[in-house]
């Protein structure tokens, strides 16, 4: 999603040209949810992705048309055909996939660089928010879109048509940006009045943020890998010659401090990740007594090493006569990492990663095959 925010930025000053693609509703199984997104770019690059790679090409020859017409459209594609070639692929993946293509220049609009600008804005500051579509009116497709962003307190920006569809679709909207235990973004129907409308419940989710601390050869991958996964990296080290943007390009925030300064010059705001590589025990003790005494919630905290090593410095943390979260210290992750055999550290990193993800996820990060239903919770 981080790509396709940083694409739409860019995309939106141009003058013309350029299609975004959304899944706005799926039906068994697909390689990609509700909400998934591509970007087709005049130069006939793609960005982001809808499927495994079997959609990607129709759907931008189709967002060709889309562009010249300015005018959105819904397409449908069956992937379930065994017999039969489907764009002459048998695809043979027991689902169905449909995808609102629309124009660019919808975005370009006054209306859509305001409402462009709201979520930015909101994504920007870590906010939950979700974008609503109306697409369907009694059956019939409409040829312009009407949006409007719901926060999760309900206040509304932006408008579908009417006053009661605007109140009808913010309440469905409310309750689904705010269930972290469902599928967020969904197609529903909306029944008022005498007419009967198809929406499409956009939920735009702050990516994680995952605070490294220690900046060394074993972080550079950790640190690679977790920005291509979306997440928003921000690496710490207390030497100037470790912590800079030629050895951790792909970090969003560098921060050089010492580690008795870690939430005086980072914010444990918003449910960051934290994973300690700093290879110093007092470094990493530092750290540690400082995320397990704060108040605040994380989302995931990794200690490398060895069990023993972490639980000392807790038991040290306790003797210096630190009061600490009980809850959090329950949860730090020691040995950090998933069982997969992992040696190199890129290994450890894509280890490390996973049981991050499996967490955030509230997942066990068992084998799929082990998994006695499906996969993808439904909407």
């Amino acid at each position: 999603m981080r790509e396709i925010i940083d694409e739409m930025r860019r995309m939106i000053d141009e003058s013309e040209g350029g299609a975004l693609v959304t899944i706005t509703r799926t039906q068994g199984s697909t390689y990609r949810r509700e909400g998934a997104k591509m970007l087709c770019l005049k130069s006939g690059a793609m960005i982001g992705s809808i499927s495994g790679g079997c959609l990607e090409s129709d759907a931008y020859e189709i967002s060709l048309e889309v562009v010249e017409r300015n005018e959105p459209q819904i397409v449908f594609y069956d992937t379930s055909a065994e017999d039969e070639n489907v764009w002459g692929l048998g695809l043979g993946c027991n689902g169905s996939v449909e995808v609102l293509i629309e124009p660019m220049a919808w975005w370009r609009s006054g209306e859509g660089r305001i409402l462009f600008g709201q979520m930015m804005g909101r994504v920007d500051k870590g906010d939950r928010c979700a974008l609503v579509t109306l697409l369907v009116k009694d059956g019939e497709r409409l040829t312009g879109l009407r949006r409007m962003i719901v926060d999760p307190d309900g206040k509304t920006t932006g408008a579908l048509g009417s006053l009661g569809l605007d109140s009808a679709a913010a309440r469905r909207a409310q309750t689904i940006v705010t269930d972290e235990t469902v599928r967020p973004s969904r197609k529903v129907t909306i029944d008022l009045d005498t007419s009967a409308y198809e929406i499409f419940v956009d939920a735009l989710l702050p990516p994680t943020r995952l605070l490294v601390a220690g900046g060394g050869h074993d972080a550079i991958p950790m640190v690679k890998f977790a920005r291509e996964m979306g997440l928003v990296v921000t690496l710490i080290d207390s030497r100037p010659k470790f912590a800079t943007h030629d050895r951790f390009p792909g970090a969003d925030q560098i921060v050089c401090a010492q580690p008795e300064e870690f939430a005086q010059r980072v914010s444990l705001e918003g449910r960051p990740a934290v994973i300690l590589m700093n290879h110093h025990y007092l470094k990493d003790r530092a750290v540690l007594g400082q995320l397990l005494t704060s108040p605040l919630e994380l989302t995931y905290i990794g200690a490398l090493g060895p069990r023993v090593r972490t639980e000392k410095m807790i038991s040290d943390l306790r003797e210096q006569g630190l009061t600490l979260v009980e809850e959090k210290v329950r949860a730090v992750r020691t040995p950090v990492g998933l069982d997969v055999g992992a040696d190199s550290p890129e290994e450890i990193a894509v280890s490390v990663l996973s049981e991050l993800l499996a967490v955030k996820n509230k997942r066990s990060g068992l084998p799929l095959r082990e998994r006695n239903k499906a996969i993808h919770q439904a909407a």
